[in-house]
Formats: C-alpha cells, sequence, structure tokens
C-alpha cells in the first residue's frame, strides 16, 4: 500500500503512553531551535539497497515480513573484516528475557568478542527497569560508547545534539553503502532518527514485527475444543474468554484487559490521526466509551488475571508460557519469544487472533511502533565513528547470512543442534545468546523459527490477511516539544482512570471530563504542534 514519510508507522496507544520519565533527563538539554520539521525534512536520508543474497520461501511486501520455512543449507558469509579495533567497546541495553550469565561464564559472549575484535562490556537492565536505569545514567553524565534510547525519551533532541554523535555525513544518502546492512534497512524507519536537521543515530526496525494482536496457545484452547477460534463480533470473542477462564484452577483467558484490542475492533485511530491536516488524538476519538465499558464486562465476568494490575511484564509473560493464561495481547516478535521461552514441551503452539468489527464486519490493525530504539554513539567516545558504525553494520547482517546464524543461535553444538539445517537452540543456548545484540542494530524480521515450518506459515497468514487493513499513526516522523516533555505525564492519568473504570472503581461518564482536562492541559499544544510540524513537511 502506499506510503507516506509520515504514515509509515505508529506506536499504538500503548506503546505511545510509554515515555522515560517527566522531566528533562539532562541540564540544558532543552529542544534544539534548529529541530524543526523544515529542518529535518531537508535531510537526505539513507539510501536503501535491499540484499537480495537471500530468497524467502513466503515474499512479503513492502509491509508483510518475509517469510522462511528452513534455514539456508550455506548460509552466506557476508562480512570478510572484522568490525572491531580492538580496544573494548561499551554498551547499554534493554533485556526482554532473564539476564544471562556474565562474559566470564558465557561461551556465546567470549567467541562473539573473538568476531568483533573488540570486547564488548554490555550494562543490562530488564525492560521493566530499562527506563530508570536510562534516565539516572544520563542524568549522571557516565554514558557508554553505544547507547540504547528509547524512542519515548524527553527532549530527545536537545540529548542527542548534546551527547550524540552527528552520524550525517557517514550515512545519508548513497554514505550509507559503505555498510552494506545498513543500508539493507529501509528507508523509512531512518526517518525516527533524524532530529536537529540531522540523523543522529542507527534504527532498531520494527514496524509490521512489532504490531500486535491477541496471542494464543493453540494448544489450550484445542483442549477446549476450539480450532482455529474467529470470532465475528466482540460478543463472540468474549464468549470464547469466558470459555478458557476456570479461575477456581488458577486459569484465566487473558494475562491483562485487553482494551486496545477492543479499539481496534471499533476502529479507533493508532495514536494520531490526521485528516486535512487537523489531528485527533485516540482518547478523544468517539468509542472510547464503548471500549471502556466491554472492558470493565471482561474484567467483571472474571476473565482476566486478577493480578495484571500489578504484575510486571515479565510476570504476564511467565502465565502465558505456563498456562495460566490463554490469550496475551503482544506482536510478531513476542510470538518467537514465547517459543524460546517454551517450558510446556512440544505440545505448546501459538497463533493470532484478527480483529473483527465490535458488532459485525473487520476491525482495524494498528502498525507496530517504527522502531524499538534509536542507537546512539557517544560523542565523546575514544573509537572512530567508522568502527562503530562497522559493529552496528555487523549486527544488522540480514537472515541467511553466517553472521545472522552466530548471532542469534551461537556455536553449533553447544548453543544449537542441526535439525536438518535448521539451528535448534539448546537451552543453553537460549540462557547464553540472550545478551540484547539485536538492541545495538537489526535486520527487518524474517518470519521464522527453526524446525516449526508452521510458525512462520502463521505469522506469514495473518499479516497478508491484515495488511489492507492497517492504521498508521500520523505523528510518526513528526516532533512535539510539549509532546516529548509531557506525554508519559499526561497519558498516565488517563491511563490510571482506565484502569480504575475497567475494574470497577470509576464510571464510565468520567473518561469524557478527564480527556477534556488532557486537552487544556496540554494536548491542544500537542495537536497543534503536530499540525504545525506537518504543514512545514509540506503536509506529507
Amino acid at each position: 500500500m502506499p506510503v507516506s514519510r509520515r504514515t509509515f508507522l505508529g506506536g499504538g496507544l500503548a506503546a505511545a503512553a510509554v515515555a522515560v520519565t517527566g522531566t528533562p533527563l539532562l541540564a540544558g538539554c532543552a529542544s534544539d531551535k534548529k529541530n524543526t520539521a523544515a529542518a529535518n525534512s531537508a535531510v537526505k536520508l539513507p539510501t536503501y539497497t535491499k540484499y537480495g543474497e537471500i530468497k524467502p520461501d513466503l515474499p512479503g511486501t513492502d509491509v508483510v515480513l518475509d517469510g522462511f520455512l528452513k534455514y539456508p543449507a550455506s548460509p552466506v558469509k557476508a562480512i570478510t573484516d572484522v568490525p572491531g579495533d580492538g580496544k573494548p567497546i561499551t554498551f547499554m541495553t534493554n533485556i526482554p528475557g532473564a539476564i544471562p550469565p556474565s562474559v566470564d561464564k558465557n561461551q556465546f559472549w567470549q567467541e562473539l568478542n573473538k568476531r568483533l575484535g573488540s570486547e564488548l562490556q554490555i550494562s543490562m537492565a530488564s525492560n521493566d527497569e530499562y527506563n530508570d536505569k536510562f534516565a539516572t545514567r544520563i542524568a549522571g553524565g557516565d554514558l557508554p560508547d553505544i547507547l540504547n534510547v528509547p524512542p519515548g525519551t524527553p527532549q530527545i533532541p536537545g540529548l542527542l545534539k548534546a551527547k550524540a554523535m552527528d552520524l550525517t555525513e557517514h550515512l545519508s544518502g548513497d554514505a550509507v553503502k559503505k555498510y552494506p546492512f545498513l543500508a539493507n534497512i529501509p528507508t523509512e524507519f531512518w526517518k525516527g532518527c533524524v532530529f536537529n536537521g540531522a540523523i543522529y543515530g542507527v534504527p532498531v526496525p520494527r514496524g509490521m514485527s512489532r504490531t500486535s494482536l491477541p496471542l494464543y496457545r493453540t494448544d489450550l484452547l484445542a483442549a477446549k475444543g476450539i480450532k482455529d477460534p474467529a470470532p465475528k463480533n466482540f460478543e463472540e470473542f468474549f464468549d470464547i474468554c469466558k470459555e478458557m477462564t476456570a479461575a477456581k484452577e488458577n486459569r484465566w483467558a487473558w494475562t491483562r484487559v485487553p482494551t486496545s484490542y477492543i479499539r481496534m475492533m471499533l476502529g479507533l485511530p493508532n495514536n494520531w490521526k490526521q485528516e486535512g491536516g487537523k489531528f485527533t488524538s485516540v482518547f478523544e476519538a468517539d468509542g472510547n466509551e464503548d471500549a471502556l465499558e466491554a472492558s470493565r464486562k471482561m474484567v467483571a465476568a472474571g476473565v482476566i488475571n486478577p493480578d495484571t494490575f500489578s504484575a510486571k511484564a515479565a510476570a504476564r509473560k511467565q502465565w502465558f508460557n505456563g498456562g495460566t493464561a490463554a490469550f496475551d495481547y503482544d506482536s510478531f516478535v513476542a510470538w518467537n519469544q514465547y517459543y524460546s521461552d517454551n517450558t510446556a514441551g512440544d505440545a505448546f503452539g501459538v497463533n493470532m487472533l484478527d480483529v473483527p468489527g465490535f458488532s459485525s464486519g473487520d476491525g482495524k490493525v494498528w502498525m507496530g511502533a517504527a522502531l524499538n530504539n534509536v542507537t546512539a554513539f557517544n560523542k565523546s567516545t575514544k573509537h572512530s565513528v567508522e568502527t562503530l558504525l562497522k559493529v552496528a553494520n555487523w549486527m544488522a547482517a540480514p537472515f541467511g547470512t553466517e553472521e545472522y546464524l552466530f548471532r542469534k543461535y551461537g556455536v553449533a553444538g553447544r548453543h544449537y543442534s542441526m535439525q536438518g539445517t535448521d539451528p535448534v537452540p539448546t537451552k543453553t543456548g537460549v540462557v547464553e545468546t540472550g545478551i540484547g545484540l539485536q538492541y545495538i542494530s537489526d535486520s527487518t524480521l524474517a518470519l521464522y523459527w527453526a524446525g516449526k515450518p508452521d510458525v512462520p506459515q502463521k505469522q506469514h497468514a495473518i499479516q497478508q490477511k491484515v495488511a489492507d487493513r492497517l492504521v498508521y499513526d500520523a505523528s510518526y516522523g513528526l516532533y512535539s516539544d510539549t509532546m516529548s516533555k509531557q506525554w508519559g505525564q499526561l497519558t498516565g492519568v488517563l491511563t490510571d482512570l482506565e484502569n480504575q473504570i475497567v475494574q470497577g472503581k470509576k464510571q464510565v461518564s468520567e473518561w469524557a471530563p478527564a480527556v477534556k482536562t488532557f486537552l487544556s492541559s496540554g494536548g491542544e499544544k500537542i495537536r497543534g504542534e503536530l499540525q504545525d510540524a506537518f504543514t512545514a513537511a509540506g503536509g506529507k
């Protein structure tokens, strides 16, 4: 489908509400006056040059991801030079799973250092703790050579201008071809790395791979006689949820309240909607009250794990993997992670639910956030910019290459065993390889799971099914200083109210007054800044 420079990707309500902190991270890091839409639009983005050596079994499009039924029998050795410079390189990142063994106890990490030609020293924190750690390190000025910068970081233009390298001359236009696997990242993803009229980082692309819908345990539903569920409306979906709940047996349908999914049934915007140059937030769109009432109804019926309102993301993932819950609202990235963390054995299976209309027809699907993070290079690093870009390029080698095989699976015999041409991870491999390399740089996700061709087939099928119904975030590629500073605080108030409403502690009627407060407290100003940025960018 046609894609404009702004409407390409978006975060969705849950992602948009995340901010690192509600206050400036660094003294003097107020947004730079040069961070204008006109200046940013004038930046020549890296030229996209698709790496064509690997042919997918399930070809994708500019939206649907490529799928592979097996790993190529003869992986391409794509990079001959050692990217490092012999000196230690420091990196700070989040980790989606458990913190892995330290380098002295981790043979994957040790082999990685040999292949990089530099010791990679990684400071890690869990997904739940990373934002706080990031803010603390920024405030203290204690920065690594390579920094995982969350997209929701307040006042990110000023922060990057003060602390990060300007990479424009090294990556703009055809200059990126020196780093062919960075050039293999589609141009649209680079728009999230442009601030102050310059390129300030390398994107870690997500987009379709981060698109979220209900993941469900096929084995658990099959045990109830439910195969290939396809509810035609909310009530049929609700009936399935009730069927999958047995509270006395410590089993519930859901890990959390699927309000975002219900909003998609109702066709609500993906964060921000633009029509004729006018922006509308998801919070003020018609249908919110219906979504909240339906969510409240689900909580009252007991189909949601009652601990969800106090649990962290890691606990919810454990409920799904352990069979305490049959549904979780998450992405294609999480789909693969669940297979990686599988504790249920061979019977374990996952699939994804489409979105019906709330009453009938088809619902909409919110396109996933464009970027997991921006990878910035410390302006004060002792490494050359070329070295750090070569490391990022090595991390972005795509599926089917020897570099990807090692990066994702480790060393044969210890971290994986071969099943035909497929590298099947061992328990040691799962534990040792999870050190966060994908957050330095990465290729776009390939739909694949070792030894299970049905996984990419299911993933490719649902992506094809929803591709024409994707809804994009109109604010992507536009910068609002007020949104950067206040979004977390403003949306946090609405999220708190939403939680109170769905638990029956507040009335649905309290939503509309809260949205008016949201608008008067900064929402209207954000709208105006987005509209101005949209106009300055040429309205496209």
